[in-house]
């Protein structure tokens, strides 16, 4: 690579906030996703709690653990990139009926959430959940949205009607020690014809 070049990939070499770093080479702008781990900065934090379930996508298995969502308050699963959590004020992994809330944090103490891959997923994309009871069950993403914080759909929370999923994360800028928005994913149950 000439020296040009070589300038040239230094000064066009960003992290952005999702882990995406673009490289040119050669005069070929690359893309390189970064792993949770591949930060120097990263200091993962080791989930507390008992497990009551799993996320499963690709190759990937996050465990799933509990925490009090409190209502009309604060969305605020526990600080660590290595867990998701579920609500207990909402409907279980084993609920036939209603909406399990499961929240995970986009970042924290330098690390990047292995579950982030989830939010570059179109709708109709499939992943599993395995609950306490070892039972897998299919679902997938039907809706994406991006809203600021607190501007949710009460029909992201129902204790009754159809079987869905509401997964939340943190996204937009980092204003006053939180980020602004919220991405949301609505997956419901797939059913095997």
């Amino acid at each position: 690579m000439n020296q040009m070049a070589k300038s040239k990939q230094l000064k066009l070499s960003k992290h952005l906030g999702f882990g995406i770093t673009f490289v040119l080479i050669f005069n070929c702008l690359f893309a390189i996703t970064a792993t949770q781990n591949a930060s120097a900065d990263c200091k993962p934090v080791k989930p507390r709690g008992q497990s009551v379930g799993t996320i499963n996508y690709g190759n990937k298995n996050m465990p799933i653990i509990p925490f009090t969502y409190p209502a009309g308050g604060v969305m605020e699963p526990q600080k660590t990139t290595r867990a998701a959590a579920i609500s207990l004020r909402h409907m279980p992994l084993d609920s036939k009926l209603g909406t399990s809330v499961i929240a995970w944090h986009v970042d924290f103490n330098g690390c990047l959430s292995e579950l982030n891959a989830l939010l570059d997923k179109s709708v109709g994309y499939r992943f599993s959940i395995t609950d306490n009871n070892g039972v897998v069950r299919k679902f997938e993403i039907s809706q994406k949205f991006t809203v600021k914080k607190g501007k949710y759909r009460k029909s992201w929370f129902s204790l009754v009607g159809p079987r869905k999923l509401a997964m939340f994360t943190c996204s937009g800028p980092f204003v006053n020690g939180h980020y602004r928005d919220n991405e949301v994913l609505i997956a419901v149950p797939v059913t095997e014809a």
